[in-house]
């Protein structure tokens, strides 16, 4: 990389105010504008581009000398783009289930046939492997990210997701059982 990119990053994790303050004016509005042509969202795109400076700041003693700060810039800005974008997308599903057992709850109001439902379900959930379990324990009823459970649980993001995909293959299976 170039000397110039060299001495900036170490600018950066000497925590010089000026370096940081030219790394917003550099890249703040043009990170910003390649946001908003990903998600079309003033607020979101805004909400992504503060969070890459907070990465930046929060992991600047792991930045790089040899890779370029901007390619790292914009490659962040695209992964917090996807990472936003999955998690919204795992919400809509969770919703669309929620509101469909919500549904269900409102055509047979009968208490037992609500109380039933529920204990069938807490039962599968207490069934699922201890992982799997955990995993989606600390995704939908203590409200993680992907991320954050994958640091706290020391597995990739991956391995996070899929174990959220299997603990709903398995609920919806059962749940499909006991619709009738």
């Amino acid at each position: 990389m170039t000397e110039k990119n060299e001495n900036f990053i170490k600018k950066l994790k000497g925590n010089e105010p000026a370096a940081w303050r030219e790394l917003v004016d550099l890249y703040g509005d043009k990170l910003f504008a390649y946001a908003l042509s990903l998600c079309s969202n003033h607020e979101i795109s805004s909400e992504i581009v503060q969070q890459v400076f907070v990465n930046i700041f929060e992991r600047k003693n792991k930045l790089s000398t040899k890779h370029s700060l901007k390619s790292y810039l914009y490659k962040s800005t695209f992964n917090k783009f996807v990472d936003l974008y999955r998690k919204k997308k795992s919400m809509t599903m969770l919703h669309e289930q929620y509101y469909l057992m919500l549904d269900q709850f409102a055509v047979r109001s009968e208490d037992d046939f609500i109380k039933n439902r529920l204990e069938i379900m807490n039962r599968e959930i207490d069934k699922l492997p201890n992982k799997t379990k955990e995993v989606f324990y600390l995704s939908k009823k203590r409200g993680f990210s992907n991320i954050e459970i994958s640091e706290l649980l020391d597995v990739s993001v991956k391995t996070v997701e899929g174990h959220i995909t299997k603990a709903f293959r398995q609920l919806r299976t059962e749940v499909k059982k006991i619709k009738t």
